[in-house]
């Protein structure tokens, strides 16, 4: 089992063994095979660390969603006991797995609550009001326009017969009259029955090359460019409208950047703690011969792989 899953496992386990004393007093027996028996305070413990607990009656409303809590506990105990009872982990080793998850589940609980307190006392919107000014030049919106385009498609169809129907469609754009009229009539396009070949607003790198240079080299709102061919066929563009690039208000990245600050302020936070335990021990360690503990390291190792190849 990966040892972060059984370090949240005994983590979730120590903040629900207040809850099981003050919800149950008895230990009712709900399943029994040979010398594997399930309690419910341990099946209930079980359902605590394995479902969401804001869906947690719905969850476990399903169907045959308590037989399950019992088969998968019941697993879970089964193996272990096999384990227990082989040469596969020694008596040591168990003590010091048990140990070692205990530890290190302790550490994540004082982490966890010593951060959330720290957490606690920042002002969160000031901070990103401070980021949003000392970076404000990164926060813009790129220039968009918005066009609405008219396709003749070159797939399905000879080379000839498509200049034909590009140079007749040429003509009609260059001719008075509405190019709204000329898409739902000739353009090939999913967007000329869906809104009218409207494309709505894009930036540069949404489309592909060829068509966003045509489309924003245009200076006025309603005229027509093209063809402009793209692997698709040949295009014709109308710009409707145009958005300068700005820059994103406050308001609208506030969440983000509150989300992108308490990231890191967490993961600071970790590493401040940490070492500050680790700053204790610094006069120790500077005292240890570091080449003679190596070498005591890798003999013991060599010890042990000859041990197991025996």
């Amino acid at each position: 089992m990966n040892k972060f899953i059984c370090i949240n496992a005994v983590l979730a386990f120590l903040g629900i063994l207040s809850t099981l004393a003050a919800v149950s007093s008895t230990d009712t027996l709900l399943l029994s095979h040979e010398d594997i028996t399930i309690t419910f305070e341990e099946a209930f413990a079980y359902s605590l660390r394995h479902t969401n607990p804001e869906a947690y009656a719905v969850s476990m409303s399903k169907p045959q969603a308590t037989f399950r809590i019992l088969e998968n506990l019941y697993v879970l105990k089964r193996v272990a006991k096999i384990v227990e009872q082989s040469e596969t982990v020694s008596v040591s080793e168990r003590e010091y797995l048990a140990n070692d998850l205990y530890r290190r589940a302790l550490l994540e609980k004082y982490l966890e609550d010593a951060i959330s307190k720290r957490m606690a006392e920042i002002d969160w919107d000031g901070l990103a009001k401070a980021e949003y000014a000392q970076r404000k030049t990164e926060f813009k919106s790129p220039e968009q326009v918005r066009v609405e385009h008219l396709l003749v498609s070159i797939e399905g169809v000879s080379f000839d017969s498509f200049v034909t129907k590009v140079l007749q469609i040429q003509q009609a754009v260059a001719a008075p009259g509405d190019f709204a009229e000329l898409v739902a009539k000739y353009s090939e396009d999913p967007s000329a029955s869906q809104n009218g070949g409207d494309l709505g607003f894009f930036s540069r790198e949404r489309m592909q090359p060829t068509f966003s240079e045509a489309a924003f080299a245009i200076e006025e709102v309603g005229t027509v460019v093209g063809p402009v061919m793209t692997r698709f066929g040949a295009h014709f563009i109308r710009l409707m409208d145009r958005r300068e690039e700005d820059t994103v208000p406050f308001e609208k990245i506030r969440e983000s950047l509150i989300k992108e600050i308490k990231a890191s302020t967490k993961s600071r936070l970790r590493s401040e703690f940490l070492d500050n335990f680790r700053a204790e021990i610094e006069a120790e360690l500077a005292e240890l011969d570091e080449p003679a503990t190596l070498s005591d390291f890798l003999s013991a190792y060599g010890q042990l792989n000859t041990t197991i190849a025996n």
